[in-house]
Formats: C-alpha cells, sequence, structure tokens
C-alpha cells in the first residue's frame, strides 16, 4: 500500500462506516457517507481531465507535475470534502484566503495555474472579477450557501454535480509521492505555494507518528490506531483556509476522529464556539495565540458554560500570553 491521505481516510471509513466524521450543525456527515460524496468528486474531476500529468520522479523539487483545484471557501463540509475528492483524483487542492480582493486572488491564481475552482456562492462577485485575468479553469464548482447567487456562466452547481457522478473507487493509483500544497500569506511577502510529499505530510503534519515519535509506516497502521485510540471531537477555531486549521482537520480524519465545525464560520464568534463546546462534547480545541485566546477567556467570564468534555487545547501559529 501507499500512504496518502485519501487511502488513509478510506481504510478508515471502512473500518468505522458509521462513525461521524464531519459535523456542522444539523449536518452530520459519517465516514462512509464521506467516502462516497468524496469518490463521487475525484470521478468529476477525472471526467474534466483534472489529475496527475507527470510523475514526481522527473521534475524538480519545486515543480507540480499534478492539476491544481483552488478552494474558496469559509469552514465547511465542502472545504474538506474539496481536499480529499482533489487528492483521490491525484490533484493537488490548495487554499485560497477569501479576504483577497479581486487583484490578490488573480496574482495567486496565475501563480497557482488552478484547473478547477470550488467557491461558495458568496464568493461568485469578486470571482467574476478575477475570472477574464487567469487562464480559464477547466471547471467551475459553485458550493450553494443560502446566499443565493446565480451560478457564474459555465459553472456547476456542487450537489448537482456530485449527484450526477458515479461513487465508485477512482480509477487512479494513488502515490506517496503525490502533493500536499498550502499558499502562505503577507507575511512572507507575496503568497507562495509551499509543497510537502503526502507521505512526508501525514508524518510531520497529519499526525502521522505514534508515542514514541516514530512514522506510522502504513495504511494498515493508521486504522489500527484509529480502533485502538480514544475518540476525540475535534473543534479547529481558525478557517481551514489556514495551514493549522486544514491540517488540523485532516489530523482528526486520519485518526478516526470527528471534525466539528462552528456555525458562525465567517469571523471569530465566541459565544458559538462556547456553545458548540458545549453542545457537541468538544475534547479539543485548537486556538491561535491571543487573538483567539483573549476574547475566548472573556467570553467564558461572561457567563456559564459547560466545559466538561474538554481535555486539550492546541496553540499554534501565534504564541499566547501568560
Amino acid at each position: 500500500m501507499t500512504l496518502t491521505i485519501g487511502e488513509v481516510q478510506e481504510a478508515i471509513a471502512t473500518a468505522l462506516p458509521d462513525r461521524e466524521a464531519i459535523v456542522h450543525g444539523a449536518r452530520r456527515i459519517c465516514y462512509a457517507e464521506l467516502t462516497d460524496r468524496t469518490r463521487r468528486l475525484a470521478n468529476l474531476f477525472l471526467a474534466h481531465g483534472i489529475s496527475i500529468h507527470t510523475d514526481r520522479d522527473t521534475l524538480q523539487g519545486w515543480e507540480s507535475g499534478q492539476d491544481h483545484v483552488a478552494v474558496l471557501m469559509h469552514n465547511c463540509p465542502e472545504y474538506i470534502e474539496t481536499l480529499l475528492g482533489a487528492y483521490k483524483a491525484r490533484a493537488v487542492p490548495f487554499n485560497v484566503n477569501y479576504r483577497y480582493v479581486a487583484e490578490e486572488m488573480a496574482y495567486l491564481f496565475r501563480d497557482a495555474g488552478p484547473k478547477a475552482i470550488v467557491y461558495q456562492a458568496k464568493f461568485a462577485a469578486v470571482l467574476a472579477e478575477v475570472l477574464p485575468r487567469i487562464a480559464p479553469p477547466v471547471l467551475l464548482l459553485q458550493v450553494a450557501d443560502g446566499s443565493d447567487a446565480a451560478l457564474l456562466p459555465g459553472a456547476l452547481d456542487y450537489e448537482a454535480a456530485l449527484a450526477g457522478t458515479a461513487a465508485t473507487k477512482p480509477d487512479v493509483t494513488p502515490s506517496a509521492d503525490d502533493l500536499y500544497c498550502m499558499y502562505t500569506g503577507g507575511t512572507t511577502g507575496m503568497p507562495k505555494g509551499v509543497l510537502w510529499r503526502q507521505a512526508d505530510c501525514l508524518a510531520a503534519n497529519l499526525d502521522g507518528r505514534d508515542r514514541h515519535g516514530v512514522a506510522i509506516p502504513d495504511v494498515a497502521a493508521f486504522v489500527a490506531r484509529a480502533r485502538k485510540r480514544t475518540h476525540n471531537i475535534v473543534l479547529p477555531a481558525p478557517p481551514f483556509m489556514h495551514g493549522a486549521g486544514c491540517q488540523t482537520a485532516l489530523s482528526a480524519l486520519c485518526s478516526g476522529n470527528t471534525v466539528v465545525i462552528s456555525n458562525v464560520p465567517d469571523r471569530l464568534d465566541t459565544d458559538d464556539l462556547l456553545d458548540t463546546i458545549a453542545r457537541e462534547r468538544i475534547t479539543m480545541l485548537l486556538l491561535i495565540g491571543d487573538a483567539y485566546g483573549r476574547p475566548l477567556a472573556q467570553a467564558a467570564r461572561n457567563r456559564d458554560h459547560d466545559f466538561s468534555s474538554l481535555r486539550l487545547i492546541v496553540n499554534t501559529g501565534a504564541i499566547m500570553s501568560p
């Protein structure tokens, strides 16, 4: 077996099909359903020729031989589905900062050259400004979000496209050399796409080491650990377009855990986070420094909250003051 993110998720889904993978408000997606939906998305990408075109061993370290998929969304189940669906098609998804204006987004897309853009309807207006400035993508997928924005010309509705595509296992053979890509933001100058081999990313960033720090060697070992470990309910407070938020969500799924998405994904709503901790019995909370910690601590002082389920608070990306 190779060691890729999609294969790990599918193997865990086979072992724990009825366990909840993603929870967002009233939506509760189990691991088996996540496999079904992400296979459909992978097959949709493949039907549009979005996959791999040059093997890794013929490329320089900074080159990509795979097609790229832009992900322009707030935190939602479709964000995670797009990541997994792209990996299963052997394409490379990458994060788009949804706060970018058209000029900034056009620069990012010219740098990344996406063959597909998966976006929430609320971003259709800015995307309409960007598209004439870049090479036209092969596929536009619009995710309904209650904003009632019309489909962009040539775009497909996400749910309708999935419903019309087979849920069979994609006809590709993944490789440990398949890429994981994360775009940096303004703290490093112009945005840059950072590339990892998926097998390396699993070990370094996606909880792919055992308690002794040794890399988990194969998919079967990931499954064995998921069966044995305590089931965690994970709430990433930051956006998935931030490296920490994305990697925490993928880490949870590669460990057989459940990812919970807050009901207010477009800003830090401390009351919503605290209510979500209590309602979903969150066991692990991800924060980023004082920008999250201080408002959350203040909100917790304002009224009683049930934190009895919370076992672990993880902070990354910025220091947290005493």
